[in-house]
């Protein structure tokens, strides 16, 4: 997979009409509480025509507060900062960004994903409101308002990673030449092979690997505790 995801906007639209609904209560709260006070306390509120007291005029400081931060952050901010969400998925790695002043990128490799939780509120097909955790050593990538289709293609191809069989190790052999080199087999037990002749091209491939330089030492050139010598009687009873 090499995908891209992004927030679905219907999760946008439903978090303004929460914060719209939300602000619109905390704004008639204020007002009854501003009337309830000229009623029971009308020395704080002497008279609602002339010059406002000072508790009234905090109230109304406390109502525009509240209507500033509902037009800043939820009709302006808030669309903004949804555009710049982008999840990347790819087969051996997970990138997020996002960012409205300053962008954030984190990146995490899928072999190193311990598990992945889905979380979804009711009604998430309509909301939107579907967020995947991704925990690994260290670190933490949250996807967020994801829709239903999305969120599922993405649990769906990680359930098929974890799924799939790690590759069979190769069996580990000495990385020495002599007389004989000692390997261990699948099972686990040790056993040494005549290979009087040097290492092919293929096999020092399989040994040296990015290396771009490699000496191959024979067995009288290597360091006396590196030497492994045998009789030509098998002895692997006795190891």
């Amino acid at each position: 997979m090499n995908k891209s995801f992004y927030s679905d906007p219907k999760g946008r639209k439903f978090l303004s009409a929460a914060a719209f609904g939300l602000t619109i209560v905390i704004l008639i709260a204020l007002n009854i509480l501003r009337s309830y006070i000229g009623d029971k306390f009308p020395q704080y509120l002497p008279d609602m025509t002339a010059v406002k007291s000072l508790p009234e005029k905090l109230i109304i400081a406390l109502m525009i507060v509240f209507a500033s931060v509902y037009i800043i952050f939820i009709v302006i901010l808030l669309p903004m900062w949804y555009k710049t969400i982008k999840y990347t998925v790819t087969e051996n790695e997970i990138t997020a960004s996002s960012g409205l002043f300053s962008r954030t990128k984190r990146i995490m490799k899928l072999s190193s994903v311990q598990n992945a939780s889905r979380i979804s509120f009711p009604r998430s097909d309509i909301t939107c409101f579907n967020f995947i955790s991704l925990n690994a050593l260290g670190g933490r990538i949250v996807m967020m308002f994801l829709s239903d289709s999305d969120c599922a293609e993405i649990m769906e191809s990680l359930s098929r990673r974890f799924d799939k069989k790690p590759a069979a190790e190769k069996p580990v052999r000495s990385e020495y030449k002599g007389k004989y080199s000692v390997m261990q087999s699948d099972s686990g037990d040790y056993e040494y092979r005549d290979n009087s002749d040097m290492f092919s091209r293929s096999e020092i491939d399989d040994f040296v690997g990015d290396f771009s330089e490699y000496k191959q030492l024979s067995f009288t050139e290597m360091p006396s505790d590196s030497q492994l010598s045998f009789d030509d009687t098998d002895r692997r009873d006795e190891m």
